[in-house]
């Protein structure tokens, strides 16, 4: 004699689709890799506009562990971090990291302002764990 009826184990979850490696292909002819993770971002001109290096994340996303410029406060960051924003929008993927300033002392920014700075490219939380969704992108079909 059964106590308890016997129930169907749950269905598994569905996967997840990784779009990562369509990000980072996509990535590679925008800024192409440099070593280790770590993609370079030049200026029409060929000069040097700085890197974003990726460290391990969960499936659907990148997370950055450093993105550097050899001249802060010029725009190069802001240009940069906004085409690996129009990427994950484009291919879906979320972008994770942690504000936290790079290079000598004294740094360009504290962690606050860039903190703030990734916030202005949509990013949400503190600077120790902030994370950005990709956004719906409306595709238009020809006419």
């Amino acid at each position: 004699m059964r106590l308890f009826k016997r129930s169907n184990p749950p269905l598994p979850a569905p996967p997840v689709l990784d779009r990562v490696p369509e990000f980072l292909a996509a990535l590679a002819e925008l800024a192409p890799m440099s070593g280790c993770g770590t993609y370079r971002f030049d200026n029409p001109d060929g000069a040097c506009r700085g890197f974003v290096q990726f460290c391990t994340s969960p499936v659907g996303a990148v997370t950055i562990h450093r993105l550097w410029t050899p001249s802060p406060g010029h725009g190069n960051g802001s240009l940069m971090l906004q085409a690996l924003c129009d990427l994950a929008d484009i291919h879906g993927v979320h972008i994770l990291l942690k504000a936290l300033p790079f290079g000598a002392k004294p740094y360009p920014m504290s962690r606050q302002l860039l903190a703030d700075w990734y916030r202005r490219h949509g990013f949400e939380g503190t600077h120790r764990r902030m994370a950005r969704t990709p956004r719906a992108i409306n595709v238009l079909e020809p006419a």
